[in-house]
């Protein structure tokens, strides 16, 4: 039953991805009017990873990233074909990069909650007596 779980993995990153991605640059999650031009949206990436992360039995972090690194192609292709582009193709490839970076931080996260949890459990059940 845990050989399929890395292709839910995978696929489930892929589709938030792309719902995340599409979200943001459609302004639908990110409607600042503010003069800088930081992008603090770009943490919503971290959601697929984690979730990504926490549904792959092994492979956790090749996972996420193979599914956002899938998802980065129907994302351009989305954004340049059908919707209207408004930076051109390199902003658009760099902010993809840096939302795939988001993405992997995000199973890295879930990775390092899981280790800490683990040695929390750990050290309660070692001073019980």
């Amino acid at each position: 039953m845990a050989s399929y779980r890395p292709w839910v993995g995978l696929f489930s990153c892929f589709l938030l991805f792309t719902v995340v991605f599409l979200g943001q640059k459609n302004g639908i999650f990110n409607d600042s009017k503010s003069g800088h031009h930081g992008d603090p949206g770009l943490l919503l990436f971290v959601i697929p990873g984690l979730i990504a992360s926490y549904l792959s039995s092994r492979k956790r972090i090749l996972c996420p990233l193979l599914g956002a690194l899938y998802a980065v192609p129907l994302c351009l292709l989305i954004r340049h074909f059908w919707l209207t582009p408004s930076n051109s193709l390199w902003q658009e490839l760099a902010y993809s990069v840096s939302a795939v970076f988001w993405c992997v931080f995000g199973a890295m996260l879930y990775l390092f909650i899981r280790v800490i949890l683990q040695a929390l459990q750990h050290l309660y059940q070692r001073g019980r007596p």
